[in-house]
């Protein structure tokens, strides 16, 4: 029984790894940013927006911040 529940978890492991990896990446090519749609603001503020969350990073960079997140369980801000 300990090694079905063992070998069920590895096989976990690489599912919700891809999982993970084609969420990110189906967000990112999506057309537009998250802050296009936001009417009224400058590009300086935009800019300002996009350096500030790291959407200016490089795409491998931005992954590999998206996945440390979620593995400290660092889902982004919270709108309660």
């Amino acid at each position: 029984m300990l090694r079905y529940v063992f070998r069920r978890l590895l096989t976990a492991i690489p599912t919700l790894f891809v999982i993970v990896t084609m969420a990110f990446f189906l967000m990112r090519v999506a057309p537009g940013g998250p802050f296009n749609q936001e009417r009224g603001l400058s590009p300086e503020i935009k800019a300002n927006l996009e350096a500030q969350f790291g959407l200016n990073d490089p795409l491998w960079l931005q992954y590999v911040h998206y996945l440390g997140n979620l593995l400290r369980g660092n889902f982004g801000p919270s709108y309660n």
